[in-house]
């Protein structure tokens, strides 16, 4: 403290705390010289006071010509006093004399002088005094003689027998009673006969002063404390910025050379004064190579938003410029998006050039694409939720109808069941498309259970046949042992659609692409790294010997609409389509490529604790005799064309049909039929009473009643009316005719009972 007191005096703040010191004297002797002021001026309010009572009580003296009072040894007659009337005596013989307004005020003032230990001095004076007594000292007669040229008033402070005393003289004129004693010395109304001389003892008013005073030094005091006080502070903050000032050029080298965000500072002629080094780190050009050559700064701006940057900076003097965003190509051929933001430099009023900061925001760019994408996805999702419904009615009447018609055509030429196929291959990639946006708005229908992905592979690979070329060998190889995964059989079997059609495309000259299903434990570190759990998983891998994918599109290949195929030929959701299934399976993907060798993506799937290997005596239809039957079905569909082809499907495979297109309708088609009807087909949602509605009023009266739903609608939709919950049988539309006979085929064959 007592070093920072030394600094503090030799440096200039020692010119702060001097004038403060001396701004606070000159307050405290001001409030003093004015305290005393007021102390005097009460005291001579006082006194004037005490002149206008004793006015008073002599105006009512006189007023009534005088007062009478016995005549004793301290109140004899008035020597003084010429009037006929002076001295009285009384009936009962008392003898009286006049106490006239002078003696009257004299005597009642040697009674308080005799009360007060420091009494208020009262005298009256005459400058032609009847009376000894009333001899005016030197100056009283001064002011007798002031009075004489108009004052009104004179005063003073004095001593009087060693204690202080305001004394205030006013004058006496005469009016109309006094003439009564004084006439006869020649007085009229109005002259001065004289004047009242009032002293007034200041002690009391000097103590009142002392503790005035008292508060006056303190709270001076305590604002000197808290003065000097700012100005300590004060100096402290100041000797800390001036030792900053001294330091800032090396911090702001330090912080500068070390920022994060590239830093320029430019003059109006575009030479550079200083360039941060992370222009390296964003660029790729040093800090030399950018002093050397300024031009780099417009040259590395990319072709299409040069002329945004040029209109920029056009106005260089600008006071503000709005913030902007830009790409620039760096020194190895990377496109980089960056924040610019810029303002003047002005010192002293002149302008220095332009301070430019330019923030690296390609990976903030990227999200927000990605954010755009999944926002894409989301209106894609919500839109097919739309329309799936319908869609879905129209391709099942397609693939019905083509279906149909292709057995029919079983004895022409080869040439037209191809068409016929045709019609169910573009059916088959329609309600693959539609289920693909639906796997992003997740409101897919997903009808998890037990399978088999070799029993997946060999049932689609016809289709993978004809996806194939003639010039691409496919390869096929199941697991052995198997494990069973619980998965939307549906869902993988696009899964498997979409890995191949993206092999396909890779093997552009012909190649091999190979399809291969294996069982694999999967550690905790693994597991960790795909956020999976450890444990057993099944396999399905697709490979091919294709061009590969390049290292850098690996990370990007999942992402919605990223495709490197050329225009058209691709939309880019395929594997987005895969991973995001994937995911809800709790499975991970693997992706193994290197150019012009190929590409393995590998699918893992989790096996549920406690199964067992699959045996190789799965249960599978393979003929149409085994579909067939003859028992009575009651079909509710409210969809005219979906209605016939179901009805036109079930009859050719000899069962009898019972139609109703509404809930209503059903019910009474049942109370019709009833013991007959062996099972209930019915849409999800129908008019007046929907499908969950008719199964319950027609269970209530049939326990056993068999029923299988169906419906175009998406998840959430079967969800609300009831049919997940419960776990009723259930068949997505577009419908596959064979998969909709073999369902009928087993829920018929799992029990014969004759429903009454």
């Amino acid at each position: 403290m007592k070093d920072f007191v030394g600094k503090l005096l030799r440096g200039h703040y020692f010119y702060l705390l001097l004038p403060w010191t001396i701004v606070v004297l000159l307050s405290v002797s001001w409030n003093l010289y004015q305290n005393r002021k007021e102390t005097v001026e009460k005291s001579k309010i006082e006194a004037r006071t005490i002149y206008e009572h004793n006015l008073a009580y002599r105006k009512w003296n006189a007023m009534h010509g005088g007062v009478y009072a016995p005549i004793s040894a301290k109140n004899q007659p008035n020597p003084y006093l010429k009037v006929s009337d002076r001295d009285l005596e009384t009936t009962d013989g008392r003898h009286l004399t006049m106490i006239n307004p002078f003696r009257m005020t004299k005597q009642a003032y040697e009674v308080l002088e005799q009360q007060l230990r420091m009494p208020t001095i009262n005298r009256t004076v005459s400058l032609n005094p009847l009376n000894p007594d009333n001899l005016p000292d030197e100056w009283e007669e001064k002011a007798l003689m002031a009075f004489e040229k108009g004052l009104d008033e004179v005063s003073e402070v004095t001593t009087i027998k060693g204690k202080a005393y305001t004394r205030v003289m006013k004058p006496y004129v005469a009016v109309e009673g006094c003439l009564k004693c004084h006439g006869w010395q020649g007085y009229k109304v109005g002259d001065i006969r004289g004047g009242m001389s009032i002293a007034v003892p200041l002690a009391p008013y000097y103590a009142s002063e002392g503790v005035t005073n008292k508060i006056i030094l303190f709270t001076h005091l305590l604002l000197w404390l808290i003065g000097g006080a700012g100005i300590v502070v004060f100096a402290k903050v100041k000797q800390k910025q001036e030792n900053k000032i001294t330091e800032s050029e090396s911090k702001f080298r330090t912080l500068s050379d070390f920022a994060q965000d590239w830093e320029l500072w430019m003059k109006d002629n575009m030479e550079i004064v200083y360039v941060s080094p992370s222009c390296k780190t964003i660029t790729g050009y040093s800090q030399e190579e950018i002093m050397a050559d300024p031009h780099l700064l417009c040259d590395i701006i990319h072709p299409e938003d040069k002329t945004m940057c040029v209109e920029h900076m056009e106005d260089f003097e600008a006071p503000q410029h709005d913030e902007t965003e830009y790409r620039i190509v760096t020194k190895d051929g990377q496109t980089k998006w960056l924040s610019h933001v810029c303002g003047p430099i002005y010192l002293d009023g002149k302008f220095l050039g332009r301070r430019i900061s330019n923030r690296d925001i390609t990976d903030r760019k990227r999200m927000e694409e990605q954010l755009l994408q999944s926002q894409k996805m989301e209106s894609l999702g919500i839109l097919a939720g739309g329309i799936v419904h319908d869609f879905n009615n129209f391709l099942t009447v397609i693939k019905g109808f083509a279906g149909l018609l292709g057995e029919e055509l079983e004895e022409f030429s080869d040439e037209k069941r191809v068409y016929v196929q045709n019609i169910l291959d573009s059916a088959d990639m329609a309600r693959n498309l539609t289920s693909s946006l639906l796997v992003f708005s997740r409101k897919q229908i997903v009808q998890p259970c037990v399978i088999s992905l070799a029993e997946v592979t060999t049932n689609i690979s016809a289709l993978v046949g004809r996806v194939i070329g003639e010039d691409i060998e496919v390869r096929t190889k199941c697991a052995d042992p198997e494990y069973p995964v619980i998965a939307d059989p549906h869902q993988i079997e696009q899964v498997l659609m979409n890995l191949v059609t993206n092999a396909k495309d890779a093997l552009d000259g012909g190649g091999i692409l190979s399809i291969e299903t294996s069982s694999e434990m999967i550690d905790e570190e693994t597991a960790g790294v795909h956020s999976a759990r450890p444990g057993k998983y099944m396999v399905l891998s697709v490979s091919d010997t294709g061009t590969g994918i390049d290292p850098q599109d690996i990370s990007r290949i999942f992402e919605p609409f990223f495709t490197t195929k050329e225009k058209n030929k691709g939309t880019g959701l395929g594997l987005s389509m895969v991973y995001e299934i994937v995911r809800q399976h709790g499975g991970f993907i693997g992706v193994y490529s290197k150019r012009n060798i190929g590409t393995t993506i590998k699918v893992h799937l989790p096996v549920p604790e406690g199964n067992q290997i699959i045996e190789k005596d799965l249960r599978v239809f393979e003929t149409a005799s085994d579909v067939r039957g003859t028992e009575t079905i009651l079909l509710v569909e409210d969809e005219e064309k979906v209605r016939k082809l179901v009805h036109a499907a079930l009859e050719k495979y000899g069962y009898h049909v019972i139609l109703a297109s509404d809930g209503e309708e059903a019910l009474l088609k049942y109370k019709e039929h009833r013991g007959q009807i062996a099972l209930l087909i019915l849409d999800v949602v129908l008019p007046k009473l929907n499908g969950k509605e008719t199964y319950d009023a027609i269970k209530a009266n049939c326990a056993d009643i068999k029923a299988l739903f169906m419906s175009g609608y998406t998840q959430d939709i079967l969800t609300t009316k009831g049919i997940c919950e419960e776990g009723l049988e259930f068949i997505a539309k577009p419908l596959e005719m064979r998969n909709l006979l073999l369902k009928i085929r087993f829920l018929l064959d799992s029990s014969k009972t004759v429903r009454t």
